[in-house]
C-alpha cells in the first residue's frame, strides 16, 4: 500500500511538470498539449520553464502554436510574475500584441503591438523570474480597457487576471509557455522579498487551487535545446520517479 501511494504521488508530480505550460502560480493555465513553441534564434524554450541567459533574449522570439484548433486573430501577452516592489512580488508587462494571426502550421504573425516586446531584465542577485507567454482568442470588438492605458507605458503593476476580465477574453487560453531568467552579472545592492508563492496542484483551465509554496530555483539547461524531444524529458522524469521509489522501498 505504501509503495502504491508513493507511486501515485510520484506520477502525479511528474504529470504536473509535463502539463505545466504557464508558470506555476500564474492565474491562467491551458489545456494539456496546448504549448506555444518559442524560439530565440536557434534556442528553443524546452522544457517549459527553462532557465535561459538574458543575452539570448534581446530580440522578440518566433512563436508557433502547432496545437491550435482555431483560426482568426489572437492576443499575446508576456508577463513577468516576480518583480520585487514594496516588499512583495508584482507583475510586469513585457509584451501585449493584439491582431496576432493564428495558424497551426506556420509561425504566428505578431504585430509590434500595443506594448512592444521588452526583453527580460531581472535585478542582479534576485531569484529567477518567470516569464509567461500566453495566447488568447481575440474578441471581435477588442480594445485595451481604459484602465490599462497607463500600464502600457509603465509596464509595472500589470494585473493579468484583471486585464483578462476587463477585456472579455475567453477562457481557457489557447496556448502558453514560460521561461526563467536570473541575473548573476554582479553583486546585489539591495535585499529582495521572498519568492512568490505558487499553487502546487492547480492544473487545467483556471488558476491553481492547491497548497502554496515558494517558487523553487530551477536547474539551468543548455542554451540550445533545438531537436530535443519531449519524450526525452519524460524519460528523465520517469527515471527520477523510479529512483525515488527505489529509495522508499
Amino acid at each position: 500500500m505504501m509503495v502504491s501511494t508513493k507511486l501515485a504521488l510520484a506520477v502525479a508530480a511528474l504529470q504536473s511538470i509535463v502539463n505545466a505550460q504557464a508558470a506555476p502560480g500564474f492565474p491562467f493555465q491551458v489545456e494539456e498539449g496546448q504549448t506555444l513553441e518559442i524560439v530565440y534564434g536557434e534556442n528553443y524554450v524546452e522544457p517549459a520553464g527553462e532557465l535561459m541567459p538574458r543575452a539570448d533574449l534581446l530580440e522578440a522570439p518566433t512563436i508557433s502554436a502547432p496545437g491550435l484548433t482555431t483560426t482568426g486573430t489572437g492576443i499575446l501577452l508576456m508577463v513577468d510574475s516576480d518583480v520585487p516592489r514594496n516588499g512583495t512580488r508584482v507583475e510586469l508587462l513585457h509584451w501585449l500584441a493584439s491582431g496576432v494571426t493564428l495558424s497551426s502550421d506556420s509561425p504566428l504573425t505578431i504585430p509590434e503591438g500595443e506594448a512592444p516586446y521588452r526583453p527580460p531584465n531581472p535585478p542582479v542577485g534576485d531569484t529567477p523570474h518567470a516569464y509567461t507567454f500566453i495566447l488568447f482568442e481575440q474578441p471581435d470588438d477588442f480594445s485595451v480597457p481604459e484602465e490599462f492605458t497607463d500600464v502600457l507605458e509603465s509596464r509595472v503593476f500589470f494585473n493579468t487576471s484583471a486585464f483578462v476580465q476587463a477585456a472579455g477574453l475567453q477562457q481557457p487560453a489557447l496556448a502558453a509557455n514560460y521561461l526563467q531568467v536570473q541575473n548573476l552579472t554582479g553583486t546585489p545592492t539591495t535585499t529582495f522579498p521572498p519568492p512568490r508563492a505558487t499553487a502546487t496542484n492547480g492544473t487545467g483551465a483556471g488558476g491553481g487551487n492547491g497548497t502554496e509554496t515558494p517558487a523553487g530555483t530551477p536547474e539551468p539547461f543548455p542554451g540550445v535545446a533545438a531537436g530535443l524531444d519531449r519524450g526525452v524529458w519524460m524519460g528523465a522524469g520517469i527515471a527520477v520517479v523510479a529512483g525515488v521509489l527505489a529509495i522508499g522501498l
